[in-house]
């Protein structure tokens, strides 16, 4: 078990994770948690502000893309006033599908501030969906972690952080590589 500075450490490690890829972050967070010994509440709090924070944050840029002069010739027409009205009737299921689905949410959010559905509907619903994602994720985390660690030994959690890793840099590649 780790010094108290140690622990800060890396409890700083799961926030700013939490900020750039949520599931890693939860993988990191259950494997300081099964690993390291730290607490997993305290490791959920760090994820889920980090998670919080990264949704905030997009949010906000969608609302700033608004600034710009064909941006608001754009959202002045008929067609982006039935985009927002249909965004925001059908608001919950679109954030929580978007919550479970991988990359989804990126754009949601983005796309919520772009057409300036208030943040007050918006932030209550990933909240919620935020919190429900990250303890039933981290609770299988945790309790697969515990019982491959039993079994496996201590690398056991070197094969699926790389192949996230891996698939999240493939993604990222695909998306910023034209081909």
């Amino acid at each position: 078990f780790l010094p108290p500075s140690i622990m800060l450490l890396t409890g700083l490690t799961v926030f700013l994770i939490a900020c750039l890829h949520e599931d890693v972050a939860i993988l990191t967070a259950a494997y300081f948690v099964v690993e390291q010994g730290m607490s997993p509440t305290v490791a959920a709090v760090l994820a889920y502000a980090g998670m919080l924070a990264n949704n905030l944050v997009l949010y906000t840029l969608g609302a700033h893309a608004r600034r710009y002069c064909w941006v608001q010739r754009w959202l002045a027409n008929d067609h982006a006033a039935r985009i927002r009205h249909r965004l925001e009737r059908h608001l919950v299921i679109t954030l929580t599908l978007s919550r479970l689905g991988q990359s989804m949410l990126t754009p949601a959010l983005l796309g919520c501030g772009f057409l300036h559905v208030p943040l007050r509907r918006v932030m209550p619903i990933v909240a919620l969906t935020a919190a429900i994602y990250l303890v039933t994720l981290l609770t299988l985390a945790i309790a697969l972690g515990e019982r491959v660690l039993r079994q496996v030994g201590e690398w056991a959690w070197v094969v699926p952080v790389v192949l996230i890793v891996l698939v999240t840099l493939f993604i990222a590649r695909r998306r910023i590589v034209p081909r």
